[in-house]
């Protein structure tokens, strides 16, 4: 039930500038409560802001993230299937332990309480989506195809689910794989985008949101996209 939003540019992005759109996306789309941003440092480095506080009641956010810039922005805004599971430890994107990778989802697996006993010692909190990241984790890891990973983890649990890795040094990947919320590449002048489309069967997002877009293109059901 969140949103998704990725930006890429040959030169730097302010993020104060992504926020703007991020927000938009949390009015109209289904986010509304805790959220969290990735962003590649000047080093190639991973760096993470993240709020039980949907973005729009953040009060700390202008002031934490005020004056960066990078080349690559991967903003979650959350609004969780179960209510009981507004905590610290459910806001994505969430982040390997060496910060080499971040991943985030949106939409619900069906079949993830089948997979949360392989994983518990593993899990911080209580979510369908944190059980979705070690199990792509652990299938990575042994395989290092993050593609496959990927589609394997929709496979196996099942449901509605779009998904985005962001990765140091490599190209950020974004899996589609939810029919009630499709998802599109698109230009803002020369930045690269991809975005979820607010639960919106029409053309809404780019009327209202990203009004000047350019190239917009869905992404294929069941279809990875590398944004390079």
């Amino acid at each position: 039930m969140c949103e998704l939003l990725i930006v890429k540019s040959q030169n730097s992005i302010p993020m104060e500038w992504v926020l703007g759109y991020a927000k938009l996306l949390d009015e109209y789309g289904l986010g509304g409560f805790s959220w969290g941003v990735a962003w590649k440092d000047t080093e190639g480095e991973l760096r993470c802001y993240k709020s039980v506080d949907g973005i729009r009641k953040d009060q700390q956010a202008s002031e934490r993230l005020k004056g960066i810039t990078s080349k690559e922005i991967f903003i979650h805004l959350r609004r969780p299937s179960l209510m009981n599971s507004i905590t610290p430890f459910n806001i994505q994107p969430y982040l390997t332990t060496d910060h080499s990778l971040a991943f985030g989802h949106n939409g619900n697996f069906e079949e993830h309480e089948s997979f949360r006993s392989s994983f518990l010692q593993l899990l911080k909190g209580t979510s369908d989506s944190e059980i979705a990241f070690q199990y792509f984790f652990q299938h990575h890891k042994k395989y290092n195809r993050p593609v496959e990973a990927l589609e394997e983890t929709h496979r196996a649990l099942k449901g509605k689910a779009n998904m985005a890795l962001f990765r140091k040094n490599e190209a950020t990947i974004i899996y589609s794989g939810n029919v009630d919320n499709k998802m599109y590449s698109f230009q803002l002048d020369d930045i690269k985008c991809v975005s979820t489309s607010v639960h919106s069967h029409d053309d809404f997002v780019f009327q209202n949101i990203f009004p000047s877009a350019k190239d917009i293109r869905p992404i294929p059901l069941f279809t990875s996209l590398l944004l390079e």
